[in-house]
This record gives structure tokens, C-alpha cells and sequence, in this order.
């Protein structure tokens, strides 16, 4: 079959010099680790602290299966805050896969690995399809194949892809997260339809990123985190509200924020991402995810050194956590044509 090609998403380059040697594609024309930064700073891991957030994470989650119900007989006011916690947990929970992705949760890589699955099955969707769906979005930032809020440029379908970018930001992103899976246990027959759907060259790579290994291997995570929801369901099996519940709130967190980051960034610049300002007390909690423009220069560095490295780079905040994530509730745009002069400019420069 012959793929349609697209100039926007080049296929990756798998030489040497195309990859990162810590787990997340990289490209010689990106260059993120260039940038200003000590190579001490990439290389810092704080893994006792990894440590440390992995057992509450992993201990709340499983401790909430008895929990729930309990908090939720108790009184309205407790569930509300044991709510808040919850939803913070869903936070930290994504927080700490991404640092595993990145082969900076812990020094030993098959610990690593291991332990991202431990997070990943709690969390509803197997390691692997969290890690090439993140390796993609590096590869391909704000391309036509990672856009959440950008409409292809002659489409006629407006309001279907409207209905299509709110249901996404509103919880469907996490639940095709959790659905995805399903495709892993026919994956050859899903591979060939997805490919003759799309007929994109690019999408075809980021596909072939899936070994037989790594599908086996989906296979069985997805298992486990389908019986982790079914024993939720049970616990909560004389009142379902406050599983459903749970269940949105981690849905709506994880959907509502994914692009809260490239949200109004530039649509022509696959480095581009907002660095968004949160009060001094709150980064230790987002793990400094919110210097996001930071770490997508230093893709090699754990959360622990984005704050130095942010001071290296001089560099600063595009708003606010709250009110960009808002933002995003002024809808889809249709995808700019011409490139901005900065973007031209880097282009030209890599």
C-alpha cells in the first residue's frame, strides 16, 4: 500500500543521531538538549522522592477501594474533599509515568519501566501506549497529527470537529486512553484498518513503534487495569455514584489540562509550548510540570532540574495555570496557512 505522505509530519529519523538514549524519540533537527543547561542538571535524578510519591499514589488508589465507599457513607464534605485528593492523585499519578517515560523515575531502567506499568495499569491505560503516544507528541508538536485545537485548514466539517475538540477536552481523551487497549488484542486486524483509513506515512511509523513484545505485553497491563475498575465497581457495588464520579474527575482533569500547555502556541514551530505561572507552593506538587516549554528544550531532564534549567535559559511565563487552561473553552481554530516569521526563522536556523 502506498502511504500519503505529508510535509508537516515527516517519518522519524532512527539513526543515531536521531534518538534520545533516554527513552523519548528526539530528532537532529529539534536539538532540544542544545540549549542552555549543564549536563549535571540532565543527568540529576531524585529518585528517593520518586520513590516516595510512587507509594502514596499507589497505596491511595489501592486503599481507596475500601475507602470509597466508607468516605462516601460518611458525609458529603468528606467525599468532597477525599475528592480532592483523588484528583490530585490523578495528577501526580500521569505526573509519574511521564517521568518513567522519560527514564527518570528511577536509575535502573527495567525497575523504571516496571514501576511505570505499576502506574499505568492504576491509572487505566497500559505503560506502553502512554509512552509511544508521548514519544509522538514530542516528534510531532503541534504537526496535524498533535493538534487538539487546530482544524485542518479546508475542512468543511466544522461542527463536527467542534463537537469533536469539546468531547475531547471534557473526558473523552481519557476514555479513549482506557478504550484504546481493546484494539491491542487484534492489533494486526486494527493496524491494517487504521492505516488503510489514514494511508499516512507517518502514522505508519509511529504504529511499527509497537513490537510484538510491547503488544503482549499491553495485552497483559490491560488485563490488570480492566480488573483494577472491575474491583472498583464491586466495592462500590451498592451505590455506583461514587465510583462515577471518580471516575469523571479523573477524566475531566486528565482530558481538560493534556493541551492546556500548546494551547494558542505557535501552529508552525514543533518546539513550541507555554510555560504557565502557578504560586511558588504549588510547583513542588506539579512537579514543575508547569515549566512546560522547559522541559520540552531538555527532554532529558527529570522534574527536579527544571526549575535551574529555566533559570539558565532566562527564560519566563506565557499566563497562568488557571486562566489558559480556561482558555480553552473559546473553542477550535482553523489552522493558520502562513508560518510566523519566529517559526521561519528556527526553521531556517536548524
Amino acid at each position: 500500500m502506498a502511504y500519503r505522505t505529508d510535509s508537516s509530519t515527516p517519518p522519524p529519523d532512527y539513526s543515531p543521531q536521531g534518538r534520545v538514549d533516554q527513552g523519548v524519540v528526539s530528532f537532529a533537527s529539534k536539538s532540544a538538549q542544545e540549549t542552555a543547561g549543564s549536563a549535571a542538571s540532565l543527568r540529576y535524578l531524585p529518585q528517593q522522592q520518586n520513590v516516595a510519591l510512587s507509594a502514596f499514589t499507589i497505596l491511595f488508589q489501592l486503599a481507596g477501594l475500601g475507602l470509597t465507599p466508607l468516605v462516601w457513607a460518611w458525609s458529603g464534605w468528606a467525599f468532597f474533599a477525599y475528592l480532592l485528593i483523588y484528583g490530585y492523585a490523578t495528577v501526580l499519578s500521569w505526573l509519574l509515568v511521564h517521568e518513567a517515560i522519560h527514564y527518570k523515575l528511577l536509575n535502573n531502567r527495567r525497575a523504571n519501566d516496571r514501576l511505570g506499568r505499576i502506574h499505568g495499569i492504576l491509572f487505566g491505560c497500559p505503560f506502553h501506549i502512554l509512552k509511544v503516544g508521548h514519544m509522538t507528541h514530542h516528534r510531532y508538536n503541534r504537526s496535524e497529527l498533535d493538534t487538539t485545537e487546530l482544524l485542518p485548514t479546508a475542512t468543511r466539517h466544522f461542527m463536527v470537529w467542534w463537537l469533536a475538540y469539546y468531547v475531547r477536552i471534557l473526558g473523552g481523551l481519557y476514555m479513549s486512553e482506557v478504550l484504546a487497549p481493546l484494539m491491542f488484542f487484534f492489533w494486526k486486524r486494527a493496524k491494517r484498518i487504521i492505516l488503510a483509513f489514514t494511508q499516512n506515512q507517518a502514522v505508519a511509523t509511529i504504529l511499527d513503534m509497537f513490537t510484538r513484545r510491547m503488544v503482549q505485553t499491553i495485552q497483559f497491563d490491560a488485563v490488570l487495569s480492566v480488573g483494577f475498575i472491575i474491583a472498583q465497581c464491586y466495592c462500590n457495588r451498592h451505590d455506583l455514584t461514587p465510583f462515577i464520579l471518580l471516575f469523571f474527575t479523573r477524566g475531566l482533569i486528565v482530558s481538560f489540562y493534556d493541551n492546556a500547555y500548546h494551547y494558542g502556541t505557535d501552529a508552525h514551530d514543533p518546539a513550541a509550548a507555554n510555560n504557565l505561572s502557578v504560586p511558588s507552593f504549588v510547583k513542588p506538587f506539579l512537579l514543575n510540570h508547569n515549566m512546560h516549554r522547559v522541559h520540552h528544550r531538555h527532554p532529558l531532564a527529570s522534574w527536579a532540574s527544571l526549575p535551574d534549567l529555566f533559570e539558565a535559559d532566562r527564560d519566563g511565563f506565557s499566563g497562568d495555570l488557571i486562566s489558559t487552561g480556561l482558555k480553552q473553552l473559546k473553542g477550535p481554530v482553523r489552522r493558520p496557512v502562513v508560518a510566523s516569521p519566529e517559526a521561519e526563522i528556527r526553521q531556517a536556523a536548524e
